[in-house]
């Protein structure tokens, strides 16, 4: 193997190892400062709960235009997120026997609706740019990022307490089952008794953070050379390397959340980091000054966001369907969701070859 290869191979394993333990730390220490302070049941502190679970993805797709200057690694990235994330999603119903998404609510498919909806929008965009642009942003991106704040506004006009009521059933689990991720439920009254309770958070998140800025930069370095050291196309590294290393703490978190019989959580995490992904598109799009982004990206990037489509539609369907019948081997599923990935992805790699 050459060697600037092995450096890059290597150098991408490291920094996907911080970018992955960071993200984890950041998404729990989040969750525990949404909970303590009551954020989470506010429109901004959703927004802002949103934006720290998918910091990885931001930072990775900024540095990808702005250290890099390549469009195609950062919005290859955040299609091949949405990607990861439904076949990430598979593996844990496939992990938990099947229990996740038949006992999910079918409030969900708003949340799915939008971002197929909103990763529509970016693939007609990447394929027929409407070329026009306030400053050098494009209009679809505004749009998208608009319709993102229109599904959060909704979900918390339905719910009223930040979570879709009815929906997210902590299901009874053993103290085995639940191991160390069993949640406290601990709060706390009054500005200092809260500062006080979260202080240690507060320093996890804000260490997070900063590993998650400083390393985004060499991670996107890394694929880059990966790309050109293996002659692979930049959207189809963005769409695998890139994407499943950004993904994992989502994982991770989803994880947790069905160890406590969280069915719904898991499930509505992964599905709103999709449509928080193509919002991102629009901070991607401030941050490359040369025109609208998606107007700058290879054509087969469309691909992957109608293989996004697919994959969400789907999970759509496994959701909304419920149980198994007779013919389940005909049903959509988390198999043949892994199944149609793997085509997909192999796809992406014969398209950019």
């Amino acid at each position: 193997m050459d060697s600037d290869l092995t450096y890059y191979l290597v150098l991408f394993a490291v920094m996907s190892a911080f970018i992955i333990g960071a993200g984890v730390m950041l998404a729990k220490s989040g969750d525990r400062i949404s909970e303590v302070t009551g954020l989470g049941g506010l429109l901004i502190g959703m927004v802002l709960v949103a934006a720290a679970t998918s910091l990885p993805e931001i930072a990775v797709a900024v540095s990808a235009v702005v250290v890099e200057g390549s469009p195609d690694l950062a919005i290859g990235n955040l299609f091949g997120s949405n990607m990861a994330n439904i076949a990430l999603l598979a593996i844990v119903d496939l992990a938990w026997r099947g229990r996740v998404w038949e006992r999910a609510g079918t409030g969900h498919a708003r949340t799915a609706a939008v971002g197929i909806a909103l990763t529509a929008v970016a693939s007609l965009a990447v394929l027929r740019p409407l070329e026009l642009a306030i400053g050098w942003v494009g209009l679809e991106s505004i749009v998208i990022f608009v319709g993102f704040f229109s599904l959060i506004a909704w979900t918390h006009r339905s719910s009223g307490a930040g979570v879709p009521a009815g929906e997210v059933k902590h299901l009874d689990v053993s103290p085995e089952d639940a191991g160390s991720e069993q949640l406290s439920g601990a709060t706390a009254t009054g500005p200092v008794a809260i500062i006080r309770t979260i202080r240690a958070d507060l320093l996890k998140f804000g260490a997070a953070a900063l590993v998650i800025l400083v390393v985004a930069p060499v991670l996107v370095d890394a694929a880059d050379g990966i790309a050109r050291e293996a002659q692979l196309s930049e959207s189809f590294v963005g769409a695998s390397f890139l994407a499943i290393s950004t993904s994992l703490p989502e994982l991770a978190t989803a994880v947790a959340a069905v160890r406590i019989g969280a069915f719904d959580l898991a499930v509505g995490s992964l599905l709103g980091s999709n449509a928080f992904n193509m919002a991102i598109i629009f901070i991607v799009d401030l941050a490359y000054t040369d025109g609208p982004v998606l107007a700058a990206v290879d054509p087969v990037e469309a691909f992957m966001g109608v293989g996004a489509i697919l994959l969400m539609a789907l999970a759509l369907a496994a959701i909304i369907h419920g149980g198994k019948t007779r013919s389940w081997r005909l049903e959509p599923g988390p198999g043949m969701t892994l199944v149609v990935y793997f085509i997909l992805m192999s796809m992406v790699f014969t398209a950019g070859a």
